[in-house]
């Protein structure tokens, strides 16, 4: 029976989505690849609720603040089944890295520099 019920229980747990946390206000804003601003490809914008590369429709997104652990949020694609790479905000050099792999696969592959 405890059997039963601790199944009832993760299977409940795994059909409830954790609710996103809102975009900090750190992230938002234009961005762009290696700080290249003039470049249109390489430009990035962050709404709270969407990221945009270059001249693409922007894209639905959505933050988690300890997705990495304590104070380690990460901005992910909303409908990316499957994509494990995202934003993580640098304070210290008040830029974005990029984890193109995911985390734990060499590292961040790009940073972003805030352009305005």
């Amino acid at each position: 029976m405890r059997r039963i019920a601790s199944a009832i229980a993760t299977a409940a747990c795994w059909s409830f989505p954790v609710a996103a946390q809102s975009v900090p206000q750190q992230m938002l804003g234009a961005w762009a690849k290696d700080g290249k601003c003039s470049v249109v490809s390489e430009q990035l914008v962050i709404t709270p609720t969407t990221v945009t590369f270059g001249d693409n429709m922007p894209d639905e997104a959505q933050y988690s603040e300890n997705d990495r652990g304590p104070g380690q949020g990460v901005l992910r694609w909303k409908r990316a089944e499957g994509d494990v790479s995202g934003f993580q905000y640098v304070a210290s050099s008040d830029a974005l890295a990029f984890y193109g792999m995911g985390w734990g696969m060499g590292g961040a592959t790009a940073a972003y520099r805030r352009c305005r």
